[in-house]
């Protein structure tokens, strides 16, 4: 197996020189058997010190197909501006732009009393797009069923 230079991203542009012992060092601490599933951000500081993000490839084209954006400027955008998606949704959903709507998921061990509840809500467009969020986004294994919040609701909860 290789590195593909499509899914790696750096914080900052790099020489031929510095690309060059970059890839170097992350052939040696990449486990290999990670790199078909996942993007890589690689910070690199100016003494070459390097620090490697790891995302998996269905959460940047779940976000760059969301964005309408490639998969690099998903990458980047997960990195560098994390909460960005979330924030645009919250201020079209307060603003009543579009047609956004809040949903939460039930689980098995929400119904079994079992584990700590620590999911978060969902804001989209569809009953679809939650379930997906929720299943491949979240790694929510155990969903039983997903619930749109209406505003009366969401006051309650």
């Amino acid at each position: 197996m290789r590195l593909d230079a499509k899914k790696i991203v750096f914080n900052r542009p790099l020489d031929l020189e510095e690309a060059v012992r970059v890839f170097t060092i992350m052939k040696e601490v990449i486990d290999y058997s990670t790199i078909d599933d996942n993007y890589f951000y690689v910070y690199v500081k100016k003494d070459l010190d390097i620090f490697i993000e790891t995302i998996s490839d269905i959460e940047v084209f779940w976000l760059a197909d969301r964005l309408g954006i490639d998969d690099r400027q998903s990458l980047v955008c997960l990195i560098e501006y994390p909460y960005f998606w979330e924030n645009l949704k919250d201020i079209l959903y307060y603003n009543k732009i579009n047609n956004y709507k809040r949903y939460t998921v039930f689980t098995k061990n929400d119904l079994m009393g079992e584990g700590n509840r620590t999911w978060e809500e969902y804001l989209g467009e569809s009953h679809e797009e939650a379930v997906e969020f929720f299943r491949d986004i979240l790694l929510i294994d155990d969903v039983i069923s997903v619930i749109e919040m209406d505003d009366e609701e969401e006051e309650d909860y």
